[in-house]
């Protein structure tokens, strides 16, 4: 596809990083053929962007399945790229739609995997672990995705395909694979994957294109079951504590803290664990802390708080008690939870998409995730209320504090040990100042979430 034609298509995508970034330019390389009738192939998109110093332009690839027509599809009108020419077809153009929403296509994904097909420069295969499903053909894309583009086949398996790629095994199949080996069930299993090479315009590249999963059609989604909660409390008349409301939460953090545990520790018997040495802490220190200069910046309402903050880094520095690293979700909220009929699942295992693939794939501290968590209550509490007067802030902190104590209760009477105070209140506080550059960037109305949780750490620390 000829690169005047996509462009304006790839950048009007929500999925799409470069947003505000200025073009230098944009090479297409199409994979092989996926099928023929209707012809399907794969459109890898790099893009490049200037730089504001001059140097060598950063640039990412994108992945886009592209179904080609010879005449235009009413029912696709919503996923229509635009018109161009395949040279192995002649000089008439075709209509080109986003293959991912058509549905007389999607099932080339399923029967390759069932099929461990090679094919274009792709392998598709399957899970050994687990029995591949009847699904349906046509697949539904979910909407609302950011970064990805997941399809639901039937009411059995969710494709989740990857659009911009990095080089690599994505840690989303690294850890179902040693979750599988694990014999973990908190986990959606894993059922298939795809990978395959690419080309950036200089060198070849691999990696994994897309991952396919158990789908849980009847299972809610952690935020959702959280919110439910809240909103119960908060139609409860004053002085109903969150543990007389109805729908309390508490029992459910608590199990949602066993899951995390079962899956840190199954992640550290399969792929390993280390101990965090005291140089590393300091290192991990000084991240943190580079990480709160750079936000104070951006964001002067958080400037107050850094020295507070630093002193609080430093103790991790100088932590002297056991702090190990192995490999986590590395962006567990709630959510990535769903809760089943058999209990919590964990979902989506690719980590924080905007850090570095070989980031995502380090050891990491559990407490990361279990930070992540904390926050997640925090967040869930308050999403209702930004604004709200103190009474209703307090029954949020009261709601926060009793699922934040209960999913940390869970966690430790599974894991065999409560989580270091110290550590995790620095992990947490690492958090919350990410949040705080995020809301400054994206939602100005929330940035008193994030700052008030930092003031009411900072006090209780002290």
């Amino acid at each position: 596809m000829q690169p005047e034609v996509i462009t304006p298509w790839l950048t009007g995508r929500r999925w799409f990083a470069g947003k505000g970034r200025t073009l230098r330019d944009v090479t297409v390389a199409p994979s092989g053929w996926l099928a023929e009738d209707p012809p399907v192939r794969i459109e890898f998109v790099t893009v490049r962007y200037d730089t504001a110093d001059g140097d060598e332009s950063l640039e990412e690839t994108y992945q886009v399945p592209v179904s080609y027509r010879r005449e235009p599809l009413e029912a696709l009108g919503h996923a229509l790229i635009g018109q161009g020419v395949l040279d192995e077809y002649g000089p008439d153009p075709w209509w080109a739609y986003d293959a991912l929403y058509d549905r007389e296509v999607t099932g080339l994904w399923p029967t390759g995997m069932w099929a461990d097909r090679d094919t274009a420069g792709m392998a598709f295969r399957h899970e050994p672990a687990n029995e591949p499903p009847e699904v349906p053909p046509e697949a539904v894309v979910l909407s609302g995705e950011q970064s990805n583009t997941s399809l639901v086949f039937g009411d059995a398996m969710i494709l989740k395909v990857f659009r911009r790629l990095a080089d690599g095994p994505n840690p989303d199949v690294e850890l179902h694979h040693a979750l599988a080996e694990a014999g973990n069930t908190r986990v959606a299993a894993l059922l298939g994957w795809v990978e395959g090479d690419w080309p950036n315009g200089r060198t070849p590249h691999h990696g994994t294109l897309a991952i396919a999963s158990e789908f849980l059609p009847s299972a809610t989604a952690g935020w959702d079951a959280a919110l439910a909660s809240v909103r119960d409390l908060y139609a409860q008349p004053d002085g109903v504590s969150a543990d007389d409301a109805g729908g309390d939460f508490a029992a459910e953090s608590y199990r949602l803290g066993q899951a995390t545990a079962e899956v840190h520790a199954d992640l550290a018997r399969v792929l390993g664990d280390a101990e965090i040495d005291q140089l590393a802490r300091a290192e991990l220190a000084a991240e943190m802390t580079a990480r709160l200069v750079a936000a104070c910046v951006v964001v002067p309402e958080l400037d107050p708080y850094r020295t507070h903050i630093t002193a609080l880094y430093a103790r991790l520095a100088s932590f002297t008690g056991p702090l190990r690293k192995q490999r986590v979700h590395g962006d567990l909220h709630l959510g990535q939870v769903m809760r089943s009929a058999t209990g919590w699942r964990i979902l989506d295992f690719e980590g924080e998409p905007a850090r570095p693939m070989a980031a995502r794939r380090g050891m990491d501290c559990p407490l990361k995730d279990v930070a992540g968590m904390i926050r997640s209550f925090d967040y869930a509490a308050r999403h209702l209320l930004p604004g709200s007067p103190g009474t209703a802030l307090a029954r949020a902190g009261e709601w926060a504090e009793r699922n934040q104590d209960a999913y940390l209760d869970g966690y430790a009477q599974t894991i065999g040990a409560a989580p270091e105070p110290e550590p995790l209140l620095a992990f947490i506080l690492d958090k919350a100042c990410y949040e705080v550059l995020y809301e400054a960037r994206n939602r100005p109305d929330w940035l008193n979430v994030p700052l008030s949780a930092i003031e009411g750490l900072l006090t209780t620390a002290s």
